[in-house]
């Protein structure tokens, strides 16, 4: 029996450490890139298979992924063979990043075909939730646009003595840590006609509160550790000493877990949310996956912007009666790190208000008031 077919657009970290291990059983991937990846997009076209090393507490299990493919979107005979299986199919996923999504769905509307009989499902891993602002209304009533919520830490590195590369002729290994599970609304699961155990299905309300939890919990905290790490020079998470572990402890404890249960304490469970930020810390310090300070600060001065995270998260936390201490404390190590990069410079205040766009005189002086901590 034919598998039914799904494009990914984007060949990175995510796709090929989350949603190839996630989905290759129920479905087959077609992973689309451009020419920086033509390498690898014609070994998964050749091979239809590739290598994940998935990252245990204890020990790393080398996983190969089946049934995949691959096209060129820099080459017109393979940009051609996309546009046609746009036309077809009704499942895809976008794991390009803020900067290339806009073209990507640009590209999907326009070849996907004005007079489709299916509605086509687009789901989009890029963790912003600004895109769904700026497309409303404008892929037409054929495209329905979905968020998702992506758990799985994943990252691409240069093979060595403890990962095995993606495939033979590569240098790069995908790791990928062993998080399971992928969050679908019940009214998406059932419009789509989605299938397979990989699918965690859940109400829309409860939905929304995983991925509340999601953004500013495991964000959040990846952001307050790799921030920390960064300005002591550290590499490695699994580096990070235990007064600053606790200190992020109380910012999932005592902001991110109450002020989610005070929202959405109808549809999650207290136990639920203290064992997810119970289990988070030890997630992002484990030694098998050993992530990098380096990609924890990665685009950080974005992170800092009102439509992000880090603003965001803090204004939450307010709104639900919380004093957002440790948020504010987080928006301060990345404007102290990025001063030190060259990245910033001016005061403070003017930083802010600048480039935060932060009005709310209490996140002011709280940011202000870390600002001369370590």
């Amino acid at each position: 029996m034919m598998k039914e077919e799904i494009l990914v657009f984007g060949a990175g970290a995510l796709s090929l450490g989350f949603l190839g291990p996630m989905l290759s059983g129920n479905y087959k991937l077609i992973f689309c890139d451009l020419e920086i990846k033509k390498n690898l997009i014609e070994f998964l076209r050749k091979e239809n298979n590739y290598l994940v090393n998935i990252c245990c507490s204890t020990k790393i299990i080398p996983l190969k992924v089946f049934g995949v493919s691959g096209f060129n979107l820099s080459r017109v005979k393979e940009r051609n063979q996309v546009k046609k299986i746009l036309k077809k199919i009704k499942i895809i996923f976008t794991a390009v990043g803020s900067k290339g999504i806009d073209e990507t769905l640009s590209f999907i509307e326009e070849n996907s075909g004005k007079d489709r009989e299916e509605k086509l499902y687009v789901f989009s891993a890029e963790n912003d939730k600004t895109i769904f602002k700026r497309w409303r209304g404008r892929l037409g009533k054929k495209i329905k646009l979905c968020d998702t919520i992506m758990g799985r830490m994943c990252r691409v590195e240069k093979t060595g003595k403890c990962y095995q590369s993606v495939g033979s002729r590569f240098k790069e290994a995908v790791i990928a840590e062993d998080f399971y599970g992928l969050p679908v609304s019940a009214k998406v699961y059932h419009q789509a006609g989605l299938k397979g155990k990989t699918w965690q299905v859940m109400p829309e309300k409860e939905f929304e509160a995983r991925a509340e939890l999601k953004l500013f919990g495991h964000n959040g905290a990846h952001l307050f550790l790799s921030h920390l790490g960064a300005l002591q020079g550290l590499t490695y998470f699994y580096q990070i000493n235990s007064k600053d572990l606790s200190e992020v402890k109380s910012f999932l404890d005592q902001e991110v877990g109450p002020a989610i249960l005070h929202q959405y304490g109808e549809f999650l469970k207290p136990i639920e949310v203290k064992k997810y930020c119970a289990k988070l810390i030890q997630r992002l310090i484990r030694r098998t996956f050993s992530d990098t300070i380096e990609r924890g600060i990665r685009n950080s001065l974005d992170k800092i912007t009102s439509s992000e995270r880090l603003v965001k998260g803090a204004k939450f936390v307010l709104k639900n009666g919380i004093t957002p201490k440790y948020f504010c404390r987080i928006i301060a190590l990345v404007i102290k790190l990025n001063i030190k990069k060259g990245l910033l410079s001016g005061p403070v205040d003017k930083i802010i208000s600048h480039h935060c766009r932060i009005k709310e005189k209490k996140l002011i002086s709280l940011i202000k008031n870390n600002f001369g901590r370590r």
